[in-house]
C-alpha cells in the first residue's frame, strides 16, 4: 500500500468514525428526547382528560341531587334521572352510562337516542371484560378505567378512558368516558417528527462526510501535484547539475590534454621531423642523434602526462591497493606541483572498502584539494583518514580563506562541488559536515561500514566549529 493511500485512509477513517459516532449519538439523544416529550404530552393529555371526566361526573351528580331533592317516589325519580342522563351528552362521542349494584345496564342506547353506541354489558361476552373492570373499580370506591372500545363516530376500536363512581342513595354506578385516539395520534406525530429529525440529521451527516472526503481528496491531489512539481524541479536541477558536471569534466580533460599531452606530442613531432631532415642532409651524426634523444624525452613526458590525466579520472591504485594508498599518491602529486604544503595521515588499520565507499571518499578529497588550490589560497592542508571498527572517516583541513557556508549552500547556481560531495556521502547513508571561517575550512565525511542507519559524526565535531 502506497504511503499516500495510507495517509488518505488514516485521515478519512477517523472522520468517518467520528461522524458515525455523532450520528449514533444524535439518534439516541433524539429518540430519548422524543420519548421524554411523548411521556410529558401523554401525561398532560391524560391529566386533562381525567380532570374533564371528573368535571362531567360532578355535573351529573349535581343534577341527580336536584332530582332527589324534589321528593318524588323512587320509580319516578329514577326514570327522570335516567332521562336526564341520556340527554347529557358532550362532544360527538361523549355520554354517560349507569349500572345498578347487580351490574345490570340501566342506561342503554335507546335511552340516549344515539345510534351505534353499545354499553358495556357483563352479560354480553364481547363486553364482559370492560364491564367487569368498571364494576370492580366502582366497588373499590371509583376511579379511572382504561379499556379498548368502539368509537361511535368512526366505528373504530380505540383506547378509551372512563371515570366511574357510586351514587350514594341511588345504589347506582355512574360513569362516563373519553376516547384516546387523539392522544395516540399526537404521540404518533411526535414519533414521526423524531424520525424525520433523525433522517434529516443522518442526511446532513452523510453530506458532511462526503464533503470532508472530497476536501481530503482535493487536498491530497493538490499536495500530490505540489510534490510532483517540486520533484520535477529537483530532477531538472539534478539533470542540469549532472550535465554541467559532465561538461566541466570534459573541459578539464580537454584542457589537460591540450595544455599537456598535445603540446608535448607536437614538440616531439617537430623534433623528430627536424632530426629526419638533418639525418639526410647533415655530414655529422651527432645533431640528429641529439634531436632523437630530445624527441624520446618528450614522448616520455607525454606518457607521464597521460598517466597523470588518467589517474585524475580514475586512479588504478584505488582499485589495486585501496583508499589509503590512492590518497597518499594524490597528496604526493599535489605536493610535487608545489601549490601548497599538504600532509596525509592514516590512523587505524586500513582495510578494504566497498568500491562505492572508496570512490566517494576519494572524490571528496580530490574536490577538497582542488577547492583549496583554486579558491582558498591555502598554504597548508592536512588530510586525515581514520579507520575504526564500524566506520571510516575522512577529514580535510586547510588554512586558506573561508567562505559563508549557508550562502554557498543556498545558492542554486554555485557550490556545485560542495553539493556533489554531500550527495555522494549522504547517498551512501553517511554524514557530511563542513565548517568554514576566516581561519580556514574543515570538511568531514563519515561512512558506516555496517548495513543500518546513517553513521553519526564523531564526538567532538561541531559543524559550526572553525578549525584553528
Amino acid at each position: 500500500m502506497q504511503l499516500r493511500l495510507k495517509l488518505l485512509l488514516l485521515s478519512t477513517l477517523p472522520i468517518l468514525m467520528a461522524l458515525g459516532s455523532v450520528a449514533v449519538t444524535a439518534r439516541h439523544q433524539t429518540l430519548k428526547l422524543a420519548q421524554q416529550e411523548r411521556e410529558l404530552v401523554e401525561s398532560a393529555y391524560l391529566h386533562s382528560k381525567e380532570t374533564e371526566l371528573r368535571h362531567y361526573v360532578q355535573l351529573a351528580q349535581s343534577a341527580l341531587e336536584r332530582i332527589a331533592a324534589e321528593g318524588l317516589d323512587t320509580q319516578t325519580r329514577k326514570r327522570q334521572a335516567l332521562a336526564l342522563l341520556a340527554r347529557m351528552q358532550f362532544g360527538k362521542d361523549g355520554y354517560f352510562f349507569v349500572y345498578d349494584r347487580e351490574g345490570n345496564v340501566l342506561l342503554d342506547a335507546q335511552h340516549m337516542g344515539l345510534s351505534g353506541v353499545d354499553l358495556c354489558d357483563p352479560a354480553n361476552p364481547l363486553s364482559e371484560a370492560p364491564a367487569n373492570l368498571i364494576l370492580a373499580k366502582a366497588r373499590q370506591g371509583g376511579g379511572m378505567v382504561r379499556y379498548p372500545w368502539q368509537k361511535p363516530s368512526s366505528r373504530l376500536t380505540v383506547p378509551k378512558l372512563a371515570y366511574v363512581t357510586t351514587l350514594p342513595g341511588w345504589d347506582w354506578v355512574l360513569g362516563t368516558g373519553l376516547y384516546l385516539d387523539d392522544v395516540q395520534e399526537t404521540l404518533r406525530n411526535i414519533d414521526r417528527a423524531a424520525q424525520e429529525n433523525i433522517d434529516g440529521t443522518r442526511r446532513r451527516i452523510y453530506g458532511i462526510a462526503a464533503l470532508c472526503i472530497v476536501l481530503i481528496g482535493l487536498a491530497g491531489l493538490a499536495l500530490n501535484l505540489s510534490d510532483h512539481r517540486v520533484a520535477s524541479a529537483k530532477l531538472r536541477r539534478l539533470a542540469q547539475r549532472v550535465v554541467h558536471s559532465q561538461e566541466e569534466e570534459r573541459v578539464r580533460v580537454a584542457r589537460e590534454l591540450h595544455d599537456g599531452v598535445v603540446q608535448v606530442l607536437v614538440s616531439s613531432k617537430f623534433l623528430l621531423e627536424t632530426a629526419q631532415v638533418q639525418w639526410t642532409t647533415a655530414h655529422a651524426v651527432q645533431a640528429p642523434r641529439d634531436m632523437l634523444d630530445q624527441g624520446l624525452d618528450r614522448l616520455n613526458d607525454a606518457l607521464l602526462e597521460i598517466r597523470r590525466v588518467s589517474h585524475g579520472l580514475r586512479p588504478a591504485l584505488l582499485d589495486d591497493l585501496g583508499l589509503a594508498a590512492a590518497l597518499a599518491l594524490m597528496v604526493q602529486e599535489v605536493k610535487e606541483q608545489g601549490a601548497f604544503d599538504v600532509r596525509f595521515t592514516l590512523r587505524g588499520q586500513a582495510r578494504p572498502l566497498p568500491t562505492s565507499h572508496g570512490t566517494a571518499l576519494f572524490r571528496v578529497a580530490q574536490e577538497a584539494l582542488t577547492n583549496a588550490r583554486m579558491h582558498a589560497g591555502a598554504s597548508q592542508v592536512e588530510v586525515l583518514l581514520r579507520f575504526t571498527r564500524w566506520r571510516v572517516s575522512l577529514s580535510i583541513v586547510d588554512d586558506g580563506r573561508g567562505f559563508d557556508v549557508q550562502r554557498v549552500q543556498g545558492d542554486g547556481q554555485g557550490g556545485i562541488g560542495l553539493r556533489n560531495m554531500r550527495e555522494r556521502i549522504e547517498g551512501l547513508g553517511g554524514r557530511f559536515a563542513i565548517a568554514s571561517g576566516r581561519q580556514g575550512t574543515r570538511i568531514l565525511a563519515v561512512l558506516d561500514l555496517r548495513a543500518g542507519p546513517a553513521a553519526a559524526l564523531p564526538s567532538g565535531f561541531e559543524p559550526s566549529q572553525v578549525p584553528a
